[in-house]
């Protein structure tokens, strides 16, 4: 398939926009996969510009192609290889980020059209380097004061270079650099000083370690293993959106504001909910149980019915 018309130089711009203050050691992490096939993964040195670009070129007519907005200190994979980055960045796909942006004091220094309707990357250039819990915190500040995605906000996020194509939609849709700032460069407080406080969930107490504490076991073990989507799927019914974003059980709403993460965690954007933590608050929630000593032994006990697990490994 051929690309359409692009300005020669979009791709560039945006791999020198990502390598910017890199040091001669680091990599980008290259990855693409054609529709339906195995995510294949490349390790690239920054000192190699060129020749990236012309690997993404030849990629993007058959496959889906992602760029780590971070670089990479070595080339292996997990987060461990990445100590932080001068970018900040986010996913929008909702109308009102828009309007948000304009009013925002800072603005992006790269946005990227994803290929889907709406949809943009928007990445915003540090003065200085930023450590792996700063970036990932600013991240999800940006999105919630953005109408972003806060479930995209970790430092091993990969996103769609420009110049390829998204092969989601048919005929693929193209992804183009639509603007870009060279002096657009912050200093992290001042970014910080107009966004929200982060609302991360791994921050908030779950209620079910306040106050007097049932000892973990097994079962507790297997209990918090169960992923977000599953426990949300099982408990309430609802099937979580591309964004792990959920309807909200415990108030009204039309537009989802549950995120669900990795961590099997869970938090709602809600501004009257505010509801987080684990499989344990969400089911406390959902069946108006406690969570503390008897109460807890007793929310264990119907969890590990619900999930078919064996209660009497958490005796």
């Amino acid at each position: 398939m051929s690309l359409p018309e692009h300005h020669p130089d979009e791709l560039l711009t945006y791999l020198r926009i990502l390598a910017d203050g890199s040091r001669p050691n680091q990599f980008f992490d290259l990855r693409y996969s054609p529709p339906a096939g195995v995510m294949r993964r490349r390790y690239v040195s920054v000192m190699r510009l060129q020749q990236i670009a012309e690997r993404i070129t030849e990629l993007a007519g058959a496959a889906d192609v992602y760029v780590g907005a971070a670089l990479r200190d070595r080339a292996r994979k997990g987060k461990s290889a990445i100590s932080g980055s001068q970018l900040l960045y986010i996913e929008c796909d909702d109308p009102a980020a828009r309007e948000r942006l304009e009013g925002f004091a800072c603005s992006p220094s790269m946005v990227i059209a994803s290929g889907s309707p709406g949809h943009l990357h928007l990445y915003w250039r540090l003065r200085e380097r930023a450590s792996t819990a700063e970036v990932e915190s600013t991240n999800r500040r940006l999105a919630l004061g953005l109408n972003g995605e806060p479930a995209c906000a970790d430092i091993v996020r990969m996103l769609r270079p420009p110049r390829t194509l998204n092969h989601k939609h048919t005929p693929p849709a193209p992804v183009r650099l639509l603007a870009h700032d060279a002096s657009a460069r912050y200093a992290l407080a001042d970014v910080l000083s107009r966004l929200p406080q982060d609302p991360q969930p791994r921050h908030i107490q779950p209620a079910w370690s306040a106050g007097p504490r049932v000892g973990r076991t097994a079962l507790d073990r297997e209990l918090l293993a169960i992923p977000a989507a599953d426990y949300v799927r099982v408990l309430a019914g609802r099937e979580p959106n591309r964004a792990g974003k959920v309807l909200c059980p415990f108030h009204e709403e039309t537009e989802p504001s549950l995120q669900l993460y990795p961590d099997a965690t869970f938090y709602c954007f809600g501004a009257r909910c505010r509801r987080g933590g684990t499989i344990f608050d969400f089911a406390a929630a959902l069946w108006g149980t406690g969570t503390r000593e008897r109460d807890f032994l007793k929310l264990r006990r119907r969890l590990a019915r619900t999930f078919g697990l064996t209660a009497s490994t958490g005796a």
